[in-house]
Formats: C-alpha cells, structure tokens, sequence
C-alpha cells in the first residue's frame, strides 16, 4: 500500500508518493488546479487513477503560519480537503507544511543549481516529496 501527498496550490499541485513499502517518498506530477475544488479533485483523481487501488492515506500539506496558527490559505486547503473527501473512500491526514516549498525551492537552486524557470516546473511535487518524507519519518 502506498501514501500519496498533496501539496495544494490555487495553480499547480503537486503530488508524491511513497514505495509500496512506505519507506521513501517520490515526487510523481503536477496537476494543474481546476476553476473549483470539486474539479480540482477530479483532476487529482484522475492523475492517480492507475494507483487508487493500491493508496491507504491521502496527506494534504496544510500550511500553517509561522506562528502556528491557521492562516488564510490554510482555511482554503481545509475547505478544499472537504470537497477531496467526498470524491474518495481513501482516509485524509493533514500534516504542517510550513516552508516545504521554500525548502525544495532552495534546494534546487543551490544543489542542483537550477534556475528558475526549470524550478518552477517542477518544485510543486518536490514539495510534496518533503512534506511525504516528514510523514513517514514521524512513524
């Protein structure tokens, strides 16, 4: 069984998943958002659509302020993670997302030394990868 990560974004999504063991995380895609949370979980949905058998827990990057407390885009991807659990049987989890894609950024751009252009491209499931990674380590 695997678990899949989902780092929210208004645009782009990105997605991770682990091994069947769940040993180690991997960037898998960007989704592109849709006009509205329902088609944006389709969207997710039907990326995933070949592994859907074999995916216990959906995480859901959930980012807090650096306070702690819940800021306004995190009240979205709650509100978005609503309309995500009508669409799948598949258990939710939500896990602090704080910095995950200003860590992936900065290590793209200083270890691979990336621009920003090719960062962008591919920053969304690196975040994911992270946030997919913490998860499974806190086990």
């Amino acid at each position: 069984m695997r678990v899949v990560a989902i780092d929210y974004g208004r645009v782009r999504i990105g997605l991770a998943m682990t091994d069947v063991s769940k040993t180690i995380a991997y960037p898998y895609k960007t989704v592109q958002a849709g006009k509205d949370f329902e088609k944006t979980s389709q969207n997710i949905l039907d990326s995933l659509k070949e592994y859907l058998p074999e995916i216990e827990t959906f995480v859901i990057g959930l980012p807090i302020s650096l306070k702690g407390e819940a800021s306004k885009m995190s009240k979205e991807v709650e509100e978005f993670a609503k309309i995500f659990k009508t669409k799948t049987k598949i258990p939710i989890k939500f896990i602090d997302e704080r910095l995950s894609s200003k860590m992936a950024e900065r290590h793209l751009k200083d270890t691979m030394q990336m621009n920003r252009k090719k960062r962008s491209k591919i920053i969304d499931p690196i975040a994911a990868t992270l946030l997919l990674q913490n998860f499974i380590n806190s086990f």
